[in-house]
């Protein structure tokens, strides 16, 4: 015989709406496939079961179909219910939680209320049966198509001369030193390094016996000034080698479970892990950072081969 549980679940899965008499009805809801960007997860469709304690009366759906399963009447269908319920209510009185397996559990709170805590994932939903959360690299975008347009314009940049160069940069030194209108500090900052940009490009190969003209010689004092007054160097100094693929192993809303949650993974072991700050205010936490996406992928998979770690995901910045 199979139990009213079992009964209720299959019933779930063909009705949005299943009452056991006495107790409550289990109303189901429809929610669509969701895809969570900052771990690239995808979830399939399910069904979100809930719990009304107001549809408490027998409206026949529960007791005819365990009379078609289990060939009883319907006096014998109804004490089955009566009983089941009776045992249950006894049994979350005495403060025990009772699970129903792939819907929920019942309990009562701390007033003595009857709670009811859906199961996260569960296979009410026929249409999406078999099909579990998985994981998925992001797609890079294609920039072959800026490259092709940068080209022609790079071309032209190149086919001026030295002296074209630097008489420009001589003029532009000449209104940033003089010009109250263009003395703006992110306007010196933009000039002075396209000016510089300029003077690199173009320098000659050979500079051992390279005599530098004079309004060469004009734009690099101007420049030196302009280093005094106070323009950011960040320009013309080389980059650090940035390293923007991360394995992220948690996301959290607040710092501080963050902060918490990088000590566990150190003490653990992992020496390299750190908190990221992302753009939309969450504390990422990223056990490794690699400069190319290779090194970063042979290690995710690695890491994955352990059950501990088969949630971590690849980001890319």
């Amino acid at each position: 015989m199979a139990s009213i549980e079992k009964h209720i679940s299959d019933l779930l899965c063909l009705h949005d709406c299943v009452i056991v008499p006495g107790l409550g009805g289990f109303v189901a809801n429809y929610k669509s496939a969701t895809i969570v960007d900052e771990r690239n997860l995808f979830r399939p469709p399910l069904k979100e079961i809930g719990f009304n304690r107001s549809l408490a009366h027998n409206d026949g759906l529960l007791t005819n179909h365990i009379i078609k399963r289990e060939q009883k009447s319907w006096t014998e269908s109804t004490e089955l219910i009566n009983e089941f319920v009776k045992g249950l209510q006894n049994r979350i009185n005495q403060g025990e939680t009772i699970e129903f397996n792939g819907i929920g559990s019942f309990r009562k709170d701390a007033l003595g209320n009857l709670q009811f805590n859906p199961t996260e994932r569960n296979s009410l939903l026929p249409g999406a049966f078999g099909l579990e959360d998985f994981h998925f690299e992001p797609l890079l975008r294609n920039t072959s198509v800026s490259h092709k347009q940068e080209e022609p314009v790079r071309r032209l940049l190149q086919s001026r001369s030295p002296r074209y160069w630097t008489s420009v940069a001589a003029m532009i030194a000449g209104l940033l030193l003089f010009s109250p209108k263009l003395d703006m500090p992110e306007h010196r900052q933009m000039d002075t390094s396209s000016m510089l940009s300029a003077l690199t490009e173009e320098a000659p190969a050979n500079t051992e016996n390279a005599v530098i003209p004079e309004t060469t010689q004009k734009v690099i004092s101007a420049k030196e000034l302009l280093l005094y007054q106070g323009v950011a160097t960040q320009d013309i100094t080389p980059q650090n080698i940035s390293k923007p693929f991360h394995l992220i192993a948690g996301s959290f809303k607040y710092e501080a479970p963050a902060n918490q949650t990088l000590e566990a993974f150190r003490t653990n072991g992992f020496a390299e892990a750190k908190v990221l700050h992302s753009d939309n205010g969450r504390f990422r936490i990223a056990l490794f950072s690699f400069t190319n996406r290779a090194d970063a992928t042979q290690k995710l998979f690695a890491l994955r081969k352990d059950e501990a770690y088969k949630n971590v995901w690849l980001l890319t910045q």
